[in-house]
């Protein structure tokens, strides 16, 4: 991570929070901030993969009209990366796929308005497996390049957890921003279902993708989770309300999970509890269980319908082959079995609602393990998707290196809209369990 000492010798301020507060002083201009993020990006790009496109050129200019102008906006001149699945009518916008090789939209998409709105910077745009779904994009973890980093919001994990940018875009259907967060050591948050506007983001399933955003620490994911809202002003977290009352959910599956990852779990609990956190376990709500297959029979038969305009035109033969398998088989799924997962999803939600009535966060895993070698697959979306069917804001915080010198994250989840109260608790919790307090080995 850079440091907040000299941007122009490609050093970088620690958060979002305080390089906004440095390019408003006076301590650096946009420009400096900008050209430092460009070098270490471009340093990076050969083995890390992370950018489609970088706006080298349009940064520098937007950069200087920033310094140009009075301060305006939460973000003012600061450089953040948007997912490639959201459109930028400056910079090219493919989706993470041939056929749309070169597409210039004539349009922002909403996140990319807001963010610019409030004075950021688009440093480019990072890359993304396909249309968010299924052919990974060749991005490679940030601390072991032969390791998976996660997908579908591959380059933004990777681009902020390098120190390349403070914040980045993501969106997530299954598991797609905690898992690249958890992989990556980057901190990664899904908010509640429908929070903010996905007008002008590529998806596959409206029922479930989510637009969300990466950053280093908790405080950052809080000020641009704000702007992507809106708002013209963000209240800052704060350590002095009560310690939270954390639900201690290993759920289901733990089994799936590696004996580092549910070790790491079981430490951090008891760090919060010891630190004056209430915690307590949870038993698991009836058709939990099942819930891994409902989510795949929605996603799946939005899949078959979302994407059928790719399927049928002459730019077809670009699709990959297993994103075509997955459309038909997406076109094969009934009425009757997607109508059915969706009525089970909403009941389970109720159910969890009810689990989690006194209780501010549940902590759960976030992936099974370290991120996997090898690049062909972007990993195991299994304690992601069920949170994602529900629709609940969700996590992911670095808190451990693993036997592989790789990120160990877990996941906390909040209540449906009690966005700011799961953002106030991860806050609390990072203080008492933080990866960024450790050395890497």
């Amino acid at each position: 991570m850079f440091s907040a000492s000299s941007p122009s010798s490609g050093a970088f301020a620690a958060t979002a929070i305080d390089c906004v507060r440095g390019i408003r002083s006076g301590q650096w201009t946009s420009e400096q901030v900008v050209r430092a993020s460009l070098e270490r990006a471009m340093a990076r790009e050969e083995e890390l993969h992370a950018w489609a496109c970088l706006g080298v050129e349009e940064a520098i200019e937007e950069a200087r009209q920033r310094d140009r102008q009075p301060a305006r906006g939460l973000l003012h001149g600061l450089p953040i990366g948007i997912k490639d699945l959201s459109d930028t009518q400056a910079l090219p916008t493919t989706y993470g796929s041939p056929a749309y090789a070169g597409h210039r939209p004539f349009m922002d998409a909403a996140c990319v308005a807001l963010a610019c709105a409030a004075g950021a910077v688009i440093l480019g745009k990072t890359a993304t497996v396909e249309f968010g779904a299924t052919r990974p994009c060749g991005t490679t973890n940030p601390h072991n390049k032969l390791h998976t980093p996660g997908g579908s919001s591959a380059g933004s994990a990777a681009a902020v957890a390098d120190g390349q940018i403070l914040l980045a875009t993501g969106t997530q259907t299954g598991g797609s921003i905690i898992r690249p967060a958890a992989f990556c050591g980057a901190v990664g948050f899904k908010p509640t279902f429908g929070s903010l506007s996905p007008v002008g983001t590529k998806g596959y399933s409206w029922s479930l993708d989510t637009v969300g955003a990466f950053a280093t620490c908790v405080a950052d994911v809080a000020l641009f989770f704000d702007v992507l809202r809106g708002r013209d002003e963000s209240a800052p977290l704060s350590y002095a309300g009560p310690a939270p009352r954390i639900g201690f959910f290993p759920g289901p599956f733990a089994d799936r999970a590696d004996s580092a990852a549910a070790a790491v779990l079981d430490q951090v609990a008891a760090r919060c509890s010891r630190a004056g956190a209430t915690v307590r376990s949870l038993g698991c709500p009836v058709g939990f269980e099942q819930s891994l297959g409902w989510h795949r029979t929605i996603s799946r038969y939005e899949m078959g319908r979302s994407l059928l305009p790719e399927r049928c035109s002459a730019q077809a033969e670009e699709l990959g082959p297993t994103l075509l398998s997955e459309i038909e088989r997406g076109r094969h799924v009934d009425d009757e079995s997607y109508l059915l997962a969706k009525a089970c999803g909403l009941d389970l939600a109720l159910s969890v609602e009810a689990l989690m009535a006194d209780h501010d966060v549940l902590l759960t895993l976030a992936t099974p393990g370290e991120a996997p070698y090898g690049l062909e697959s972007t990993g195991d979306a299994t304690f992601n998707l069920s949170w994602s069917l529900i629709g609940l804001p969700c996590i992911s915080l670095p808190v451990a290196w693993g036997p592989l010198g790789l990120p160990l994250s877990i996941q906390l989840v909040g209540a449906r809209h009690g966005d700011r109260q799961l953002l106030e608790a991860a806050h609390w919790i990072e203080r008492i369990a933080s990866l960024h307090q450790l050395q890497e080995p």
